[in-house]
């Protein structure tokens, strides 16, 4: 079964080394020589591993493995070490990496034990698919939405049709597919995801349907694109609604004839994929605008599934702060207690813009920062400057929730007056640095340019600023 990998060195022999290693194994791989690098690929693309070199020049690699773990959390971590580093190494596995091995271990042996971990585990018998158990353990929630949704992926399980799947930016849609995925036949089969906004549209093309040796400048080899190596299997095609439309049309001819063709190929490759899309965006609106084809949006939309924003369930937020703080006490070896009940109504008075993706990230810096194990409000939401009472901490003129002024102003204007302030602040922090905006956000660049744009907001100056 072919698997995608990342590999961080800055050692480029090492780099060509691991990478003919794995391309001799039918692995894919893409290579990186600095942790920077790293957090743009993996907001980019999904991977099956991560090779982290643990000596990277001036960087410790060991500052990389909480990213990968928390933005990559379906990624298997292999750290790559010297002989004299052993212990690091030993470090990495305790905080949540999969395996390790010494620089100068035979290929044989490196290429045995990553099959061995990206093993899938064997479904119901007679069926081929996962139990229930394994991906409604994935979905946290009891709310009447929730439970809609997995009765609507219940219903999938036997069929293969194409799934459009609906929600806004951090609801969870990659987990859906990922349960969609191995709720059906195909669970043992491979699961990849491409982000349609975040790479390029000369480069999009060949990640889809790959490219043959020759046909561009920088095809030094044939390669197999996402489409073929998933084929049998599932690909996930995130933020549909930013393909270009060039790309569009060559999409929609490979969901009715069931076969690609490479870049610079002069006969097509069959394939089985099975093509779940997903979008934040209004298709009806995408369409009647003309920013993307009517009959391809039909073809994708066999059976769709809406993700209810974290506001339609808060009742799912209790749950979901258990889940995370589990997982945060784990990794951090903290004990932080359940929120009080105080803590966890103030939770649910809040609408979560960010979704499941702001409160996860707000249990964290509710673990990390806790005092006496106790998760503090003031803690969670210190990046809003708000206090353990709800007053401001600062004096720029933020408020409490109760008496902040985007209250008196229609919902639609509250919403665009924070997402400015709340970019132009992280603009700052960042220095104007897109990639560490893109990080911190959990939005895709394409969404933050067009933000910029909305709001007539010149990147440049923070970066002179800087």
């Amino acid at each position: 079964m072919n698997g995608h990998i990342l590999l961080v060195d800055d050692d480029e022999k090492v780099l060509e080394f691991y990478s003919a290693a794995l391309s001799r194994a039918g692995y894919r791989s893409k290579q990186c020589s600095n942790l920077n690098a790293m957090r743009d690929a993996i907001s980019e693309h999904s991977y099956d591993a991560v090779f982290l070199d643990l000596n990277l020049g001036g960087e410790n690699g060991l500052d990389g493995l909480p990213y990968v773990l928390k933005n990559a959390p379906f990624s298997k971590v292999i750290v790559l070490t010297s002989q004299n580093s052993v212990n690091k190494a030993v470090e990495c596995m305790e905080r949540g990496a999969s395996w390790y091995f010494t620089k100068g271990t035979d290929p044989n042996e490196i290429i045995a034990k990553l099959k061995s971990l990206l093993e899938k585990p064997v479904g119901a018998a007679g069926t081929g698919g996962s139990d229930q158990s394994a991906w409604r353990s994935t979905l946290i929630g009891e709310s009447k939405p929730i439970l809609e949704t997995c009765s609507t992926i219940e219903k999938l399980k036997d069929v293969d049709s194409t799934v459009l799947i609906l929600g806004e930016s951090g609801t969870g849609k990659e987990v859906v597919a990922r349960a969609i995925h191995q709720s059906s036949p195909r669970a043992q089969m491979r699961f990849e995801a491409i982000n349609c906004a975040a790479i390029p549209e000369n480069l999009l093309e060949s990640e889809l349907f790959g490219h043959k040796r020759g046909s561009f400048t920088d095809a030094k080899q044939d390669r197999k694109g996402i489409f073929e190596i998933c084929s049998k299997g599932t690909l996930l095609l995130d933020e549909i609604g930013d393909m270009p439309l060039m790309l569009q049309t060559k999409l929609l001819r490979v969901l009715q004839e069931r076969q690609i063709m490479p870049v610079g190929a002069s006969t097509s490759i069959p394939v089985e994929t099975r093509v779940i899309a997903a979008t934040h965006r209004d298709m009806t609106d995408e369409v009647k605008s003309g920013r993307f084809r009517e009959d391809l949006y039909y073809r994708l939309n066999v059976v769709v599934v809406n993700i209810p924003a974290l506001r339609h369930r808060k009742e799912d937020i209790g749950l979901l702060v258990s889940y995370f703080l589990k997982k945060f006490n784990q990794r951090f070896s903290k004990t932080v207690k359940e929120p009080s009940r105080a803590t966890l109504s103030r939770l649910q008075s809040y609408d979560w813009p960010g979704n499941i993706r702001e409160l996860q990230n707000a249990v964290e810096r509710g673990v990390v920062l806790a005092i006496n194990d106790e998760l503090d409000i003031s803690h969670m939401f210190s990046h809003l400057n708000i206090s353990r009472h709800g007053e401001n901490s600062s004096d720029e003129g933020q408020h409490t929730f109760e008496n902040n002024p985007a209250f008196d102003m229609p919902l639609t204007d509250a919403k665009q007056a924070f997402e400015k302030a709340y970019i132009t602040r992280l603009l700052k922090l960042s220095h104007g640095n897109i990639a560490e905006l893109s990080r911190k956000s959990g939005r895709y660049r394409a969404d933050l340019y067009r933000m910029l744009e909305r709001y007539h907001i010149q990147i440049d100056e923070f970066r002179n600023k800087s």
